[in-house]
C-alpha cells in the first residue's frame, strides 16, 4: 500500500512516543489522512483504550481519568457536581505499532534470516530483528531496532546491552530517533542509524542496501577526488573526512549543490536552493539550514546571496 512522506514521519513519532500504546484521536490531530493511512497499512493496530480525557470542569482544562461503568455501559467521568460525563469509546481508542510488519516493510530489500517476530532485548525500548547479508561482509549482520534513545536512560540501557553482547564484526542497530539526537557511542562495531535516513525513497519504509552499505562502509563508497557522497548526500567524503548529514531537508539541499557541482555550473542562489529543499521563509540562510554544525563550511562557500561547493 503507498504511504505518504507523512505518514512515514508519523509514524517514526509514533515509535519515539514514551508509551507504547496512543490514543488514535491524538495521532489523528497530528494528521488525520496519515493516521488513516497507517491504520489501513496495519503498520498501526488497535490497543484497547488511554482512559485519559481532557475534561472541562469550573472552566478548567485538565487531564482526568476515563473509567468504565457497568450501569451506563460506557467510559466517562464525574464532574464536580457528581454528575456522569460519558466519554465516547473512539476519543480514549488506543493503538500501537506492529514492529513486526514495520521492520519486515523496512527490509524487506533484505536476505533476511530471524524469528518471525523480532524478539526484545529491553522491553518496549530494544528489539532483535535477526540477520540480513549486506555487501562487504562474509558473514550476516546481525540487526536490531532500538527506540527513544534521546532518552539518557534508554541510551544507558542500551550501551550495558551492546557491551554485555558485542557482535562478533559488527552490528546494524536501526532506530526511530533523529540522527542528530543520536548520542555517540564508544562501541565502535555497533552502527546505530536512523531509518529515515538510509530509505531508499522519502514515502517508503524500505532501506536501500546501497545506502546502508555506505554508511556502514563508508571507505569503499568513495571514487572521485577531492570530494564524494553518497546517492542520498545523507554521507559526504572530504579528503581523509566522512561527514553525516541527517533529514530530508538538509540531504536535498546538498544533492541540489552536487547535482549544479557535477555539471560544471556550480553557482547557485542561495534562495532558490532553500526554496527547492523546502525550507520555510524563517529559515533564510545556509548556517541557519545546517543548524549549530560549522563542517559544511569546509565545502560549500557562499557569498553576495550565491552558494556553490567548492572542495
Amino acid at each position: 500500500m503507498f504511504l505518504s512522506k507523512r505518514a512515514i514521519d508519523l509514524l517514526l513519532r509514533a515509535m519515539e512516543a514514551r508509551s507504547s500504546s496512543l490514543q488514535a484521536s491524538t495521532l489523528h490531530q497530528v494528521s488525520r489522512r496519515a493516521t488513516d493511512m497507517l491504520l489501513e497499512a496495519k503498520l498501526l493496530v488497535a490497543n484497547g483504550h488511554v482512559p485519559v480525557v481532557a475534561a472541562m470542569d469550573d472552566y478548567e482544562d485538565e487531564p482526568i481519568e476515563a473509567i468504565w461503568s457497568p450501569e451506563q455501559e460506557s467510559f466517562g467521568y464525574q464532574d464536580s457536581t457528581g454528575r456522569w460525563i460519558k466519554v465516547d469509546n473512539q476519543e480514549i481508542a488506543a493503538c500501537k505499532v506492529d514492529y513486526g510488519l514495520a521492520l519486515a516493510r523496512m527490509l524487506v530489500a533484505f536476505e533476511r534470516a530471524g524469528p518471525p517476530r523480532p524478539a526484545p532485548l529491553i522491553a518496549d525500548l530494544v528489539l532483535d530483528v535477526g540477520t540480513i547479508k549486506l555487501s562487504g561482509t562474509k558473514a550476516p549482520v546481525p540487526v536490531w531496532f532500538a527506540r527513544r534513545l534521546a532518552d539518557p536512560v534508554v541510551w544507558a540501557q542500551l550501551e550495558s546491552l551492546v557491551v554485555r553482547k558485542p557482535p562478533q564484526e559488527i552490528r546494524v542497530i536501526l532506530t526511530s530517533t533523529l540522527g542528530d539526537c543520536i548520542p555517540e557511542t564508544a562501541q565502535k562495531r555497533n552502527h546505530i542509524i536512523n531509518v529515515a535516513d538510509v530509505a531508499g525513497d522519502p514515502a517508503k519504509l524500505a532501506i536501500s542496501p546501497q545506502v546502508l552499505g555506505a554508511r556502514v562502509f563508508p571507505g569503499q563508497a568513495q571514487h572521485r577526488f577531492p570530494i564524494d557522497h553518497s546517492d542520498d548526500c545523507g554521507l559526504v567524503w572530504y579528503g581523509d573526512k566522512t561527514l553525516t548529514f541527517g533529514g530530508d531537508k538538509q540531504r536535498l539541499l546538498l544533492q541540489i549543490l552536487f547535482a549544479a557541482y557535477w555539471s560544471g555550473s556550480p553557482v547557485l542562489r542561495v534562495a532558490a536552493v532553500l526554496e527547492e529543499a523546502g525550507y520555510g521563509g524563517q529559515v533564510n540562510s545556509l548556517k541557519k539550514a545546517f543548524g549549530r554544525r560549522e563542517d559544511w563550511q569546509a565545502f560549500i562557500k557562499f557569498d553576495d546571496g550565491n552558494c556553490w561547493i567548492e572542495p
